[in-house]
């Protein structure tokens, strides 16, 4: 036994001098794709991680504007988490990340599915550049729509006392019931074309004869899209509602362009709180904290992800 195990021990080094060897001689024989990559590593070195540990290391700083003045410790992190702004703004955060996630994952399916129902092929292209448009405009252009069809005197506001159901204009960008709605309404609006034309794709690689058989046995058009369209997509479903759901939880410019008075504590997220405390209130030790805890959030939020839909990336 005794002879066998120092085997082993011995073993193990010879093991790993292979091991070592052999990504050595892959290095040396792949040597042109380490160097096409390397701009990219570099990249998310720069613009990435070392920002990254900058912030976590101003986190445990008494810091302002001019840099980190002395080691505080988690002493930032004991005022965030006694902070019921920032427990209010994880709240708005969670919230609105939701509910962009669910509506932006899934109601793109609709114009995704029709797309691939449009027959000529210079209307389905002409439906493709309309509901792609507002992906390309800026989030101020985007605002700016939507505060005049839902002004006093708007568009929305008109049909709804012209019809009777109100006597008077709802006021849509001051009222806070409306603060989140609009958000997640806005964000999905705008993103709905881009994820369309990503469905839409997934729908091309489809087999036509699996359409027809299922025709043949007599299926009608929803149960065509049940049985057939949506597990076909399921993978990009899943792949789509990861990403959807990462970058909501940093949602800011729909959300910083509609906070006034009355909205503010129903859309001020972590991002937008951190913005706040470093750049406004020059507090870069509480806002690199706040960030942290950002980030921490999206690890746990994505690992769950990944263990509840553990074939997401399986195309």
């Amino acid at each position: 036994m005794t002879t066998d195990i120092q085997t082993g021990m011995k073993a193990a080094p010879a093991v790993k001098r292979d091991r070592w060897a052999e990504t050595r001689r892959a290095m040396r024989r792949h040597w042109l794709l380490y160097l096409l990559i390397a701009p990219v590593l570099l990249y998310f070195v720069v613009f990435l991680f070392y920002p990254m540990a900058q912030g976590i290391h101003l986190s445990t700083q008494k810091a302002g504007l001019l840099g980190p003045v002395g080691f505080i410790g988690i002493e930032n992190y004991r005022k965030i988490f006694a902070s019921p702004d920032v427990w209010r703004a994880t709240i708005n955060t969670l919230v609105l990340a939701t509910g962009i996630t669910i509506l932006g994952t899934f109601m793109p399916l609709i114009p995704a599915i029709a797309l691939a129902e449009v027959t000529p092929m210079w209307m389905r292209r002409s439906f493709q550049t309309v509901i792609y448009t507002p992906y390309l405009l800026s989030w101020v252009i985007i605002i700016g729509i939507w505060a005049n069809t839902l002004s006093p005197i708007g568009l929305v506001n008109s049909i709804l006392i012209g019809l009777g159901f109100i006597d008077q204009p709802i006021l849509f960008f001051a009222h806070p019931d409306w603060a989140r709605p609009l958000v997640v309404g806005q964000t999905v609006w705008r993103d709905m074309g881009f994820h369309a034309l990503i469905y839409y794709s997934a729908l091309l690689s489809m087999n036509p004869d699996t359409v027809d058989a299922a025709e043949i046995d007599g299926a009608n058009g929803l149960q065509k899209i049940w049985y057939i369209v949506i597990p076909h997509l399921r993978p990009m479903i899943a792949v789509l509602f990861i990403i959807i759901l990462q970058g909501s939880l940093h949602t800011f410019d729909s959300a910083f362009l509609m906070l006034n008075g009355r909205t503010a504590d129903q859309i001020t997220t972590l991002s937008i709180y951190s913005y706040q405390r470093g750049l406004m209130q020059f507090d870069l030790g509480m806002a690199s904290a706040a960030g942290v805890v950002l980030l921490v959030l999206c690890l746990i939020i994505a690992g769950i992800t990944r263990l509840v839909l553990p074939n997401a990336t399986r195309m």
